[in-house]
């Protein structure tokens, strides 16, 4: 029998540690993907990555983000720990709990209001904007809520555990399968456990691992990451490969096949042209904003 090759290490470009900003009414986040650390072209199809750091807040203190719009994304709450509440403007509403998800696919336009009401208690979250093509900018709004229990979780490695929220881990295939191809995958790692995971093909040239828990050696070299840092990969292929430290490891993959189209980006509108952008301030002003009910 051969032996089987070891998997080719994926080059990393930067370590680096993304600095705590305002967001929503005023809580504090750790933008990653979207900082000024990052270029676009370095993180495209994903516009933006926050973690909402492990907090325990009292009761009605989370301000939340109260009534905005977003068109031309898909925006992706992953709710890693404690409850957060959900509305939008057509009458949608559902609360997002311990392991939840929503993928929401804003497209032509959404208005909604996240995390309003809180009822207190310990609150870790992530909210990430994906780009949508050009071509599908304007398409009908759309919700996936994922339940925890329904988001593939598998051990592809002694000592690993992946969930796999979009994409695929180790022949296992998420149950969002977004139109652009992307893979969103929280990966707890126990203490000194290692594994090196494989992107679908060598087209998946963007990848950034962003560090929420303990530490690990990455790379071939080993490069350093502890929890409140973030990685950059080169475009080369290559699997993402990682020992984990004395405390574990837990980490978001965000990888994707880059759209290398025009962005132009005006808070929560992502469009391809000035004049689209425009039109999001016009529609927005004259209450023409939302074009279809956004579907579940």
């Amino acid at each position: 029998h051969a032996i089987p090759m070891a998997p080719v290490s994926r080059p990393i470009q930067k370590v680096f540690t993304p600095r705590s900003q305002k967001e929503g009414a005023g809580f504090i986040i750790r933008r990653s993907i979207g900082s000024s650390d990052l270029k676009q072209t370095d993180t495209d199809p994903y516009l933006m990555l926050d973690e909402l750091p492990p907090t325990n807040y009292a009761p009605g203190e989370f301000p939340g983000a109260p009534w905005h719009p977003h068109r031309g994304m898909d925006t992706v709450m992953y709710n890693k720990q404690g409850t957060m509440g959900h509305e939008d403007s057509m009458g949608n509403r559902g609360v997002l709990r311990d392991g939840d998800c929503q993928w929401m696919t804003a497209a032509s336009g959404i208005e909604h209001n996240e995390g309003t009401g809180h009822p207190g208690g310990m609150l870790h979250g992530f909210q990430c904007w994906i780009n949508l093509p050009a071509a599908h900018k304007m398409d009908p709004p759309a919700y996936k809520d994922l339940r925890a229990a329904s988001i593939p979780t598998i051990t592809p490695a002694a000592g690993v555990t992946a969930k796999i929220i979009a994409g695929e881990c180790a022949g296992t295939k998420a149950l969002v399968q977004p139109l652009v191809p992307v893979q969103y995958i929280d990966f707890m790692s126990d203490a000194q456990a290692s594994y090196a995971h494989e992107l679908p093909d060598a087209s998946y040239t963007t990848c950034v691992v962003h560090v929420y828990q303990g530490s690990g050696a990455f790379g071939s070299d080993g490069r350093a990451a502890k929890a409140g840092q973030c990685i950059l990969f080169s475009k080369e292929a290559g699997a993402v490969q990682w020992v984990a430290g004395a405390d574990g490891l837990g980490f978001l993959l965000l990888a994707g096949v880059p759209l290398n189209e025009p962005v132009v980006w005006h808070g929560p509108f992502v469009m391809s042209t000035q004049a689209q952008i425009k039109q999001c301030f016009t529609d927005y002003q004259t209450g023409n904003f939302i074009k279809h009910k956004a579907v579940y």
